[in-house]
């Protein structure tokens, strides 16, 4: 019988299944004795040698079944779950996902399986040791998983962790459906500026339903688009592991909002941010299991990952109860470093002197580890968070801890941005990016140094030209009037003139091909209701 036409459906399942047992393992790493947890393991290793019975993929058989063997004697008492069984499962998922990227592509695995399989059988834990001071924290109950169905062909018509009526379908249909709805979005632009040239009631009103059809088809599509953060939330958690075992740390990892909905080009870029934030709060934020104790916290340390939604926008935080920043000290290794003068450091609020750590090359490590220290990172993570039209911010109280924050779109196809008029060119910027637009006198403006500045709620806010950012000819105002928008670069607040403000629309967004894309400061261009090419201004790859 020939299988080949399964093979999609059963590299999908299998990493529903490695993802499930990777967060399992974590979990219950932190909660050993949890039962549902140890049989949900046993399950899972079962269910995926059995699948890759079927399909007679050997290799994958040997790593699952081993690991079953070994879940089967953690089950009955004659091992007990240790870090050196965690590490062993968390291996064969590694393992296994190794051998399905082989599957997928088509050519011959040469991985040492049976040297696995034998580590496993011979596998005896180490002797217990006593933790000095060591207070035991609770942890929730890993979720108990439902047997899987008897029969492989049930399991094919209902994939683990899917409810009844759903259906599988190619990632190239969803992006074929969404260019079409943008292509629909930038048609409706078109037709708004015919209905405005021929002063025609009627079709206004059309134009007004069709408006409203088409969000809701938008808002429709969007939900087929979106992924639930749980795709990617295990490699969280296997990593604040990885970390904490490195630095010796214990750490007690809290995530929440795994159910939470992300446009599925936006979750596979949060990764590389996201594990930068997460191992700086490891190793930089909590602190050695000593001075904890001085401190009179738990010798155990938490962090915790949240991801929440409101409406149409994405809110991510990470939290740890470390030992927090002090502006004071960032103010002053900013200055040690030239990124800042004395007078310029004395300007900073608090909040400015914490996301001075988002400048390239700044860090506070007194020494240099395989972990951080080298002043990349949070850089890095400010980059690409603004990449995706959000925004970063930071709050600490030390002693106390660290919170960072994201707040990003639902989505990054279809957007909201200013357009503004730039010499001979139009351009647009995220309205996420934009805090307020300006029209500015003349009179208004002033001169610190060798830089012009105005006054916007008692801070004192630098003024940059785009025009001249971009290499074009400066704008002339022969009202005295400067129009511009305020966003942040680098902590701080900016004032952007412009020629002038054309106000907001709603764009498709269409990546750019090459030599375009290679552009630094061009996340994408779209296309007006006239026809009219703008190019999407990325600021932070700008400024």
């Amino acid at each position: 019988m020939d299988m080949s036409q399964y093979k999609a459906l059963f590299l999908s399942e299998s990493r529903e299944y490695l993802r499930t047992i990777a967060e399992q393992v974590v979990a219950l790493e932190q909660s050993p004795g949890e039962r549902s947890a140890v049989d949900a393991l046993f399950r899972g290793a079962h269910s995926l040698k059995g699948m890759a019975a079927s399909m007679e993929y050997g290799d994958v058989v040997v790593v699952a079944h081993s690991m079953e063997d070994l879940m089967a004697r953690v089950r009955d008492g004659a091992v007990a779950f240790d870090a050196g069984v965690a590490d062993l499962l968390l291996e064969g998922v590694d393992l296994i996902d190794v051998l399905l990227k082989d599957v997928e592509q088509e050519r011959p695995s040469a991985l040492p399986t049976d040297d696995y399989a034998q580590r496993l059988a011979i596998y005896t834990p180490a002797p217990p040791k006593e933790k000095r001071g060591a207070r035991s924290e609770p942890s929730p109950p890993a979720p108990d998983l439902p047997p899987p169905p008897a029969a492989e062909a049930e399991r094919a018509k209902e994939p683990a962790g899917e409810a009844g009526g759903t259906v599988r379908v190619k990632t190239e249909l969803l992006d074929h459906l969404i260019n079409l709805t943008g292509e629909l979005v930038t048609n409706k632009q078109r037709l708004l500026n015919i209905a405005g040239e021929l002063a025609s009631p009627a079709l206004n009103d059309a134009i007004s339903e069709t408006a409203k059809l088409l969000r809701s088809l938008h808002d429709e599509v969007m939900k087929v688009r979106l992924m639930p953060f749980e795709a990617i939330s295990d490699r969280f958690q296997r990593s604040v592991r990885s970390v904490a075992k490195k630095s010796g740390k214990e750490i007690h990892f809290e995530l929440t909002g795994r159910e939470i909905g992300l446009d599925r080009g936006m979750l596979e870029q949060l990764v590389d941010p996201l594990n930068h934030i997460l191992r700086n709060a490891v190793d930089h934020g909590i602190e050695e299991s000593g001075e904890r104790e001085r401190a009179g916290k738990p010798v155990r340390g938490t962090v915790r990952l949240a991801v929440s939604r409101d409406r149409d926008r994405i809110q991510i935080t990470v939290r740890d109860d470390g030992r927090g920043m002090e502006p004071a000290t960032m103010i002053a290794a900013a200055i040690a470093k030239g990124i800042l003068t004395p007078e310029e450091g004395e300007l900073l609020s608090p909040r400015q002197a914490l996301m001075l750590s988002c400048i390239p090359g700044f860090s506070t490590a007194k020494e240099v580890t395989d972990i951080s220290g080298r002043g990349v990172g949070m850089d890095a993570v400010n980059a690409a968070i603004q990449k995706l039209g959000g925004t970063l911010g930071i709050e600490s109280e030390p002693g106390v801890g660290t919170t960072i924050t994201l707040r990003l779109p639902l989505t990054i196809a279809i957007i909201h941005a200013l357009v503004v008029q730039v010499g001979q060119v139009k351009a647009a910027i995220p309205v996420n990016a934009v805090q307020r637009t300006v029209e500015l006198s003349r009179r208004q403006i002033e001169t610190m140094g060798k830089r012009q500045i105005f006054q916007l709620d008692d801070e004192a806010i630098p003024l940059l030209s785009l025009n001249r950012v971009l290499g074009l000819p400066l704008g002339r105002f022969p009202d005295g009037i400067l129009p511009l928008f305020v966003t942040e670069a680098r902590g701080r607040r900016v004032g952007i003139v412009v020629d002038r403000l054309l106000g907001q629309h709603e764009l498709f967004v269409k990546q750019l091909g090459r030599p375009l894309a290679k552009m630094a400061g061009v996340a994408g261009g779209a296309t007006l209701g006239d026809g009219e090419i703008v190019a999407i201004l990325d600021l932070a790859g700008l400024l």
